[in-house]
């Protein structure tokens, strides 16, 4: 069988998954530097909230979630990929990554945390444009960036959630501030013609 040098890429980052740091609890491989008490303390402690579509400036990062993307029911059981159309503005002289599974996550009505799937990856990469990035993406210094990112597997039904971002920067344990977009299902959009190859 033969393998797109995109699904490749995305398995070997996919690898490396299991060493990112946990949004919440702020675990670690040995590979990685533990949070310390003072760091995982403050987790989250700066909260900036946001609509969908408007630029909120944190960290020296420009952030908007421009639309939520929902490829549909894709298995047995009805769950949805869901995808993130970003804009991240980078306003530092340095390059950095961000990760989708260090950097973002759903925080369902419930207060359950949604962390980004292997599943939904692949299927970006098998089915969307050069749109769709995965993870990690390049935040080029003094650019902007704007991309499909994702993807998040939801049940059936589950439209209203707060997407939760980490502006990080080159650190990726800068998880003192987050900034919160609230979704409902009027914010999410099918996949739309351009995204599909």
């Amino acid at each position: 069988m033969k393998i797109s040098r995109s699904v490749v890429a995305v398995l070997a980052a996919l690898l490396v998954l299991p060493a990112a740091v946990s949004c919440k609890h702020g675990s670690s491989s040995s590979s990685q530097k533990a949070f310390s008490n003072e760091e995982a303390k403050n987790i989250g402690k700066n909260v900036v909230t946001t609509p969908i579509s408007k630029e909120v400036d944190v960290n020296d990062t420009g952030f908007t979630l421009n639309r939520v993307i929902d490829a549909g029911a894709q298995t047995e059981e009805g769950e949805h990929y869901i995808y993130l159309d970003i804009t991240v503005k980078n306003t530092t002289s340095k390059d950095y990554n961000l990760s989708t599974l260090n950097n973002f996550y759903l925080l369902m009505p419930d207060k359950t945390e949604v962390s980004s799937g292997v599943r939904s990856q692949v299927y970006a990469v098998n089915n969307f444009s050069d749109r769709y990035f995965g993870s990690p993406f390049e935040i080029k210094a003094n650019s902007t960036f704007n991309g499909i990112i994702g993807g998040f597997v939801l049940k059936e039904g589950q439209d209203t959630f707060t997407v939760c971002f980490f502006p990080t920067r080159e650190n990726r344990n800068d998880k003192e501030s987050v900034i919160k977009v609230d979704v409902t299902p009027a914010d999410i959009v099918s996949v739309p013609a351009e995204l599909k190859k």
